[in-house]
């Protein structure tokens, strides 16, 4: 008799991670979908937010979070990020969609994370705006322009901003040669040269693009719902949603 309550309580607990996986599952193919509708049609359904939304209060107690202040403190961040988000969009510097989508994300992501969260919609927002650029201009019709030239040269410029996020975002990065790390560590000039360098070329290659989008584009186009939503994407795939809820 005594030994059968911890068999249940583990055959419980296991139960209660597999549902919490297939929410986080669905969290991701709802963000995904997003992407895909947003970048078509540039809207985003009320239906998705909404799902996402609802998905949040079985999220909480499939990881057994408290009323307080857990429960409270979402309720609390997504309070917030509408109020500033309703400012932003007063001011057109938000779409209604995105505002509703960042809004139900924020049930998910605890507050913890969401600076992480911001930080990583923009670097991925940066990255698809200059990536959805270079598609638009390699079908550009504009007078006197070169979409051939202009669209590898964008390419370029995203597989740099790409790489760059990758590295803040801790994700892969590229090695840095023994000979450069030598060097760094026997001349202080040649360190802060180093550390340097990559926001230089970060400021060119962003001015740079923008100015080539401008030259075939009058509006330049920031995908905000797809940022979202790839940053919602990156933060569950990373394992740092359930890492912030032990």
């Amino acid at each position: 008799r005594y030994h059968c309550r911890p068999k249940q309580s583990l055959r419980s607990v296991m139960q209660n991670q597999i549902f919490t996986y297939v929410l986080l599952a669905g969290l991701a193919i709802a963000l995904l979908w997003v992407i895909v509708t947003d970048l078509k049609s540039r809207t985003i359904s009320n239906r998705l937010t909404m799902t996402v939304a609802l998905g949040a209060p079985l999220y909480w107690l499939s990881i057994g979070l408290p009323l307080w202040p857990g429960i409270a403190f979402q309720l609390g961040l997504a309070a917030t990020v509408f109020a500033v988000c309703c400012v932003l969009f007063a001011i057109r510097q938000m779409g209604g969609g995105d505002v509703k989508l960042l809004t139900a994300l924020s049930l998910w992501i605890p507050p913890s994370q969401f600076t992480f969260l911001l930080v990583a919609m923009a670097m991925l927002g940066w990255v698809l705006t200059m990536a959805v650029g270079a598609w638009r201009v390699a079908h550009s019709n504009a007078f006197k322009t070169r979409p051939a030239r202009d669209s590898t040269l964008l390419v370029l410029g995203t597989l740099i901003a790409a790489l760059f996020a990758s590295a803040v975002l801790g994700g892969p990065t590229l090695p840095v040669p023994q000979g450069l790390i030598d060097t760094t560590s026997s001349s202080p000039l040649a360190a802060i040269a180093v550390i340097l360098a990559p926001f230089v070329i970060l400021l060119v290659v962003t001015l740079g693009s923008i100015r080539i989008i401008r030259r075939h584009e009058r509006d330049l186009w920031v995908p905000s719902g797809p940022a979202i939503s790839l940053a919602g994407i990156w933060i569950v795939a990373s394992g740092q949603l359930l890492a912030a809820h032990p």
